[in-house]
């Protein structure tokens, strides 16, 4: 074999050789290319399904913090409702003084105080209008029916005025115990209980 077909049997097989190499060369790129692809939306889906995730995990403590904020809100409106309405209360309870059937509430009031306290020896102390409303023919008559209840010979006698809106306070002789009967007194007593009742009446 003469000298150039041997430089050209030479240069084909690097030809072919080196061909060959780059033929591998760019399956291979192609592979690592695949696998890249395939690892960047294997990637991509994990970042957007994380991101999914994330998006529910943040809308739900939205949609939940929005509800505790409406309830709260909701609370409040219902408390300053209540509040109104024990108010308004209050207001008719100063009210009460003046109406004509407040004298026997009040006569009432001094029977039950002084039954409670067990009848003898006692102090009715009243507002300074209420001084006047109450006589001592009244008084003789709240003490037959206090004797009558407590089996228990009783005195009434009425005290130094006191600052109450209406009803009374009663107090045994020796100041030992004492009965708060006024209208304040026995509305704040019951305060829990009027509370329910508005709630129940108007919710």
């Amino acid at each position: 074999m003469g000298v150039d077909k041997i430089k050209s049997k030479i240069l084909e097989d690097a030809k072919a050789e080196a061909n060959k190499i780059i033929s591998e060369a760019e399956a291979e790129k192609a592979k690592i290319l695949e696998k890249a692809k395939e690892e960047a939306e294997k990637r991509k889906a994990e970042i957007l399904k994380k991101g999914e995730k994330e998006a529910e995990m943040t809308k739900s403590r939205i949609i939940s913090e929005a509800k505790l904020e409406a309830k709260k809100k909701l609370l409040e409106a219902k408390e300053e409702i209540i509040d109104m309405a024990i108010e308004k209360l209050k207001e008719e309870l100063v009210k009460l003084p003046e109406q004509p059937e407040y004298k026997d509430k009040l006569v009432n009031l001094i029977r039950d105080g002084a039954v409670s306290l067990g009848g003898g020896e006692l102090v009715v102390r009243l507002n300074r209008r209420d001084m006047d409303i109450i006589d001592d023919a009244t008084l003789w008559y709240l003490e037959k029916e206090v004797e009558n209840m407590t089996k228990k010979v009783t005195v009434l006698k009425k005290g130094e005025p006191v600052d109450i809106t209406g009803g009374c306070v009663i107090e045994t002789a020796d100041g030992l115990k004492s009965l708060d009967n006024s209208l304040e007194a026995i509305f704040n007593r019951n305060l829990n209980v009027i509370r329910a009742r508005i709630t129940e009446k108007l919710f």
